[in-house]
């Protein structure tokens, strides 16, 4: 998948989003960031900016459905990471399903379906299925 400079730094501004939701952000939180920095190819610069300076973070809404299904698992993921879920964490990510068309008992199912797999990473199969099975 390719993705535009600006969708890459939405991407990441929504990850380092959800790991400040709980006003702790965890050095396994830091490093899934990276990680998905590498992956993008987003200047190491950058990525440390953004994440020294949250205020200044943008987001926008994945214009394709497979970009916003791959993004929204991310932010599960991201969500997950440090073996605890917080309440303001499930709130901001209810609060992006909804920005995403995603619906409630899409983001129900997905939570459930995540306790099934090793570090919550669910199969892209089952993943596109799910949401499949409640798009609009």
């Amino acid at each position: 998948m390719t993705y535009t400079l600006e969708e890459k730094k939405a991407i990441l501004s929504e990850l380092i989003m959800m790991a400040h939701a709980d006003q702790h952000i965890k050095k396994e939180e830091i490093a899934f960031i990276h990680a998905i920095g590498k992956r993008l190819e987003l200047d190491e610069k950058e990525l440390s900016h953004m994440l020294e300076h949250p205020e200044e973070l943008e987001t926008m809404i994945p214009k394709q459905f497979v970009k916003r299904v791959v993004h929204f698992h991310r932010l599960m993921l991201m969500m997950h990471i440090d073996g605890h879920v917080d309440a303001a964490e499930l709130q901001l990510l209810y609060q992006t399903a909804l920005r995403y068309g995603i619906r409630k008992s899409t983001v129900d199912t997905l939570l459930n379906t995540m306790e099934k797999y090793p570090h919550g990473e669910i199969p892209p199969s089952e993943l596109m299925s799910i949401h499949q099975r409640n798009h609009n």
